[in-house]
């Protein structure tokens, strides 16, 4: 570009500085330049005169008109009031100046308040327009006076020699700084945009904000005969396609400049837009074509074009490293995705969420929409589903396969993968398809533990109704490869915890056992603390139960203890911790629980075990086989599980030398029992 384009006052600055006075503003205006035979010309090249160019108002005469209005305003040298076919008030103003491109000023697309119908008739006839329709958009115009039109046309006459001074070029001039200032900031963000839509959004926001642009496109390559094109600015984001040629012919090879503007061509490789002007940029970086950006009737100078073409050159750049990034991550998307998949299989919580997830992904990686994950049973016989895919799950736990018999029986037989491409033609299978699969297509992979078959995973049915190939088949393998890790890793986990929960439960009655009541009552006790809450322990011991054993056997009291467990789990609260002390000695913990508040649980307690039916209670010495209970709570009666388990046991004492079926709460301090007013009993008739 040369330098005196640079320099040369362009007509959309000077039409943004006119458009800033306030009296300019119900106005239309452009511009008219001489031809090469010196004569005028109306030229109809900036969105700013559009109510004039393309109005149904502005008939074939309108032309004329213009043309002839210009050249009394260049021949007398001043500021011209003219009418054209419509009645419609214009004003032409000439220009002097050596820095501007063109010799006049021409303002208008304002009307008379009084309308003349007369005209508009007239006009309707010769030109084929619709009478109202005119008649309508004519209303809609700003209404003056033709004395505010002229002292208007005076007034721009008037201001600018001023303009065209120096005062214009320093405006310019700092215009195309701040623009420039703007677009250096907005580099960084491009630098820094993670995605090929972040650039995009933010160069279009960037463009139709500082030169004002109201419609912005992106053509895109797809693949080799067409190009996408996406609404950026002011448009729909899904703007349809276009033939790869048509595109292509914005930007011949030949043609060396990144920036074109297309005027009568914009229709045709833009038929379903309307605009008359397409300022296209080509997107290319190293030899590299990335695409297309169009701004639709966009009126800038050369100088805002290098502007334009500065930030797309860094966006274009950008644009080519985000896609080499894509490239050098596609090649290894299947390791990443792997790796976040085994990441996600550590965090499952228990086995079924594991195997459910392990399907799933095995599923995702092969484009799968059903499959099975099978494992052997504990005898090494037959196979069982644990999770399913694209079936009834209740159905699936039903179904059994022996291992050896049937497609999945031979791969954990066998212990190695198979591929199927056709069910039906395969020498290997040879049987019909299933009517509930779609595809004849399927893979089974065995699930390996330390080199034994533990499992077989299952998929079938592509989404694309393909076959699976030797890419899914390896793909598979890795994947199960490590999800077996996963799953020996649960399985140790599982067995961890069956054995933590055998050392804290009592075999006999299922309950928690003396280890685990000593545990958790220190938890219970230091929260306690913390809250200042209240904490009861209750000792319940069944009454004369080594008479009730010898009488009928270890069997029948064994029998007993597991009835009485079944008691003390059913009448405690669900907040309550029930364990087996000892023997015939049972604890429960009561969190949260006054000395009060329990005696209402161990009373209800005692109750149910009194009305409980024993086999040969009869022959106990109170006829019937009962408990008593003794009773302690923190802070009034210790604050360490020994010295709280003390003091229950010492109020049970008591209960049982009172006559046993009955609730004893543990006795306060010696000074208060002298006057005997917490001492608590709770019997029951005998």
């Amino acid at each position: 570009m040369h330098h005196a384009e640079l320099t040369t006052i362009q007509p959309v600055e000077l039409l943004e500085v006119l458009k800033s006075y306030p009296f300019l503003a119900p106005y239309q205006l452009t511009f008219c330049a001489e031809t090469e035979g010196g004569m005028p010309l109306y030229r109809s090249l900036f969105p700013v005169c559009e109510a004039i160019a393309q109005s149904l108002l502005c008939g074939k005469a309108c032309q004329t008109a213009v043309e002839e209005a210009v050249q009394r305003a260049m021949g007398e040298n001043r500021a011209v009031v003219f009418r054209c076919q419509t009645g419609l008030l214009n004003f032409a103003v000439p220009l002097r100046g050596r820095d501007i491109p063109f010799t006049c000023l021409i303002g208008g697309g304002v009307r008379e308040k009084d309308v003349d119908l007369v005209p508009m008739e007239s006009l309707a006839q010769t030109d084929s327009v619709d009478a109202v329709a005119l008649l309508e958009e004519l209303e809609n115009l700003p209404a003056v006076t033709e004395e505010e039109v002229a002292e208007t046309a005076r007034k721009i006459h008037e201001l600018l020699p001023t303009l065209l001074g120096r005062n214009i070029h320093s405006l310019i001039f700092e215009n195309t700084m701040r623009r420039l200032a703007s677009i250096s900031g907005v580099a960084g963000g491009i630098d820094a945009a993670k995605t090929a839509d972040e650039v995009l959004g933010l160069l279009s926001e960037t463009i139709g904000i500082l030169f004002d642009i109201g419609r912005i496109a992106m053509l895109s390559p797809e693949g080799n005969s067409t190009f996408s094109m996406k609404g950026l600015w002011g448009m729909e984001p899904d703007l349809g396609t276009m033939p790869a040629a048509r595109a292509l012919s914005i930007f011949p090879r030949n043609r060396k400049e990144n920036v074109v503007t297309l005027d009568d061509e914009c229709r045709t490789l833009f038929p379903e837009i309307a605009a008359n002007q397409g300022l296209c940029i080509r997107f290319a970086s190293n030899g590299d074509f990335l695409g297309i950006m169009v701004l639709f009737d966009a009126a800038i100078t050369r100088r805002d074009k290098l502007l334009v073409q500065l930030v797309a050159d860094r966006a274009s750049a950008k644009l080519l490293r985000l896609r080499e990034e894509e490239k050098h991550s596609a090649d290894n998307a299947q390791a990443t995705k792997l790796m976040t998949m085994f990441t996600a299989l550590s965090r499952a919580t228990s086995k079924e969420e594991l195997n459910e997830q392990i399907l799933a992904m095995a599923a995702d990686l092969a484009d799968a929409s059903s499959g099975s994950l099978m494992f052997i049973d504990e005898n090494g016989e037959n196979l069982k589903i644990e999770a399913a895919l694209g079936m009834n799950m209740q159905l699936a736990q039903s179904m059994v396969v022996q291992v050896g018999s049937g497609i999945a029986g031979k791969v954990a037989a066998s212990g190695n993968p198979l591929l199927v491409n056709d069910i039906e033609k395969d020498k290997r299978i040879g049987i019909p398809n299933r009517p509930r699969f779609k595809t004849k297509s399927f893979v089974s992979i065995p699930i390996k533990l330390r080199e034994s078959v533990a499992g077989v995973l299952n998929l079938s049915d592509k989404k694309n109704q393909g076959i699976f190939t030797e890419d899914d088949l390896n793909l598979l393998i890795t994947f199960a490869d490590h999800a077996s890790i996963m799953i020996e890793r649960a399985l140790s986990i599982e067995r961890a915890d069956f054995l933590e929960q055998l050392s804290i439960t009592d075999p006999l009655t299922g309950l928690y056992n003396r280890r685990f009541l000593k545990r958790r009552m220190e938890e219970e006790l230091a929260r306690s603390i913390r809250q200042n809450l209240s904490l009861t322990v209750m000792l319940i011991d069944l009454d004369n139960f080594k008479i009730y054993n010898d009488l009928c056997g270890h069997l029948a009291g064994d029998r007993a203890l597991k009835k009485m467990a079944r008691i003390l789990s059913d009448t405690a609260r669900q907040m309550d911790v029930v364990t087996r002390y000892g023997g015939e000695e049972f604890c429960i913990i009561l969190p949260g629980t006054s000395k009060k508040e329990s005696l209402f649980v161990a009373e209800r307690i005692r109750r149910e075990i009194e009305g409980e039916e024993f086999p040969h209670e009869e022959n106990l010495p109170q006829g019937r086989l009962t408990a008593s209970i003794g009773v302690s709570s923190f802070p009034e009666d210790g604050n360490t599980e020994a010295v709280l388990v003390k003091a229950a046991d010492v109020a049970l004492y008591r209960a049982k030398s009172e006559g046993r079926n009955r609730v004893v709460i543990s006795g306060p301090p010696p000074a208060e029992e002298e006057h005997g007013t917490r001492l608590k009993t709770a019997t029951t008739a005998q």
